[in-house]
């Protein structure tokens, strides 16, 4: 196979998992149903970052979910026992957001737009 379009493939899955997470999010602003969820534990990332907070929740028909949020999308001074409103997929349950992680535009996500700069990166470095 040639190198050249070896070189094609990583910016390719890339592509993919772009379109993935924005598939994802913009589910979750269509269809989303808010929930009231309840803080139930605080954890602490080893190597360096912010709290990750663990969020359960009950669906519709009952059920029980859980979740995690990064400081970033709950609100500010959540503690263990707090609530944070999320929404969900009622087709797909998993796919959950905080209301505050679901309000921001796509454009402010550092997620996605780390992966779009190194995509765009690795297309640079396949095409020269």
């Amino acid at each position: 196979m040639d190198s050249d379009v070896l070189l094609l493939i990583p910016p390719l899955f890339g592509l993919v998992a772009i379109i993935w997470i924005t598939r994802r999010r913009l589910l979750v602003r269509a269809r989303g149903v808010e929930a009231e969820a309840r803080c139930y534990e605080r954890e602490w990332r080893t190597q360096g970052g912010g709290p990750t907070f663990l969020l359960s929740f009950s669906l519709r028909d009952g059920g029980r979910m859980t979740c995690s949020a990064g400081e970033g999308d709950v609100p500010a001074g959540t503690q263990v026992g707090d609530t944070v409103t999320v929404l969900y997929d009622p087709q797909a349950p998993g796919r959950v957001e905080t209301a505050i992680a679901a309000r921001k535009p796509l454009w402010k996500r550092v997620d996605l737009i780390t992966l779009t700069l190194v995509e765009a990166a690795l297309l640079v470095v396949a095409l020269r």
